[in-house]
């Protein structure tokens, strides 16, 4: 039952693969975050200490990375909740490679798909840094 659900979810989101662990979502993003850092630190890049979380996230992101030891940098989300690109940009300018990873809520916080979601994860891969991917609203 639980792979059938994975391999359902997988379809529908189209993504690689699904985990089903931890249940929690407080967890399941400490989990997400450490094995993003652990990440960093096998390839020497144990500086990466930023995580990027739009002002529209839920509350337990900022305190999740906090709880991992990294520095909490907002991002500017417009009145429809999407993340504001040239803020993403500026941010990106700001801290470079000391980019860890971005939360990002997905569908958001104000229940929308953002359009431009493809070029948020792409910028931040160009900075080497990680997608943490929040679907707890995915859930409705």
């Amino acid at each position: 039952m639980i792979k059938e659900l994975e391999s359902m979810l997988t379809c529908v989101t189209n993504y690689d693969n699904i985990s089903l662990q931890p249940n929690s979502g407080a967890s399941g993003e400490y989990a997400g975050l450490i094995a993003i850092q652990k990440y960093h630190e096998s390839r020497g890049e144990s500086h990466r200490d930023i995580c990027l979380i739009p002002l529209s996230a839920h509350g337990t992101n900022p305190a999740t990375a906090t709880m991992c030891g990294m520095k909490v940098v907002p991002l500017i989300c417009d009145e429809k909740g999407n993340i504001d690109l040239k803020d993403l940009q500026e941010k990106c300018t700001k801290y470079g490679n000391r980019i860890s990873s971005a939360m990002i809520t997905y569908p958001s916080t104000f229940g929308i798909f953002e359009d431009e979601v493809k070029e948020v994860c792409a910028i931040i891969h160009k900075e080497g840094g990680q997608i943490y991917m929040d679907g707890a609203n995915l859930n409705a």
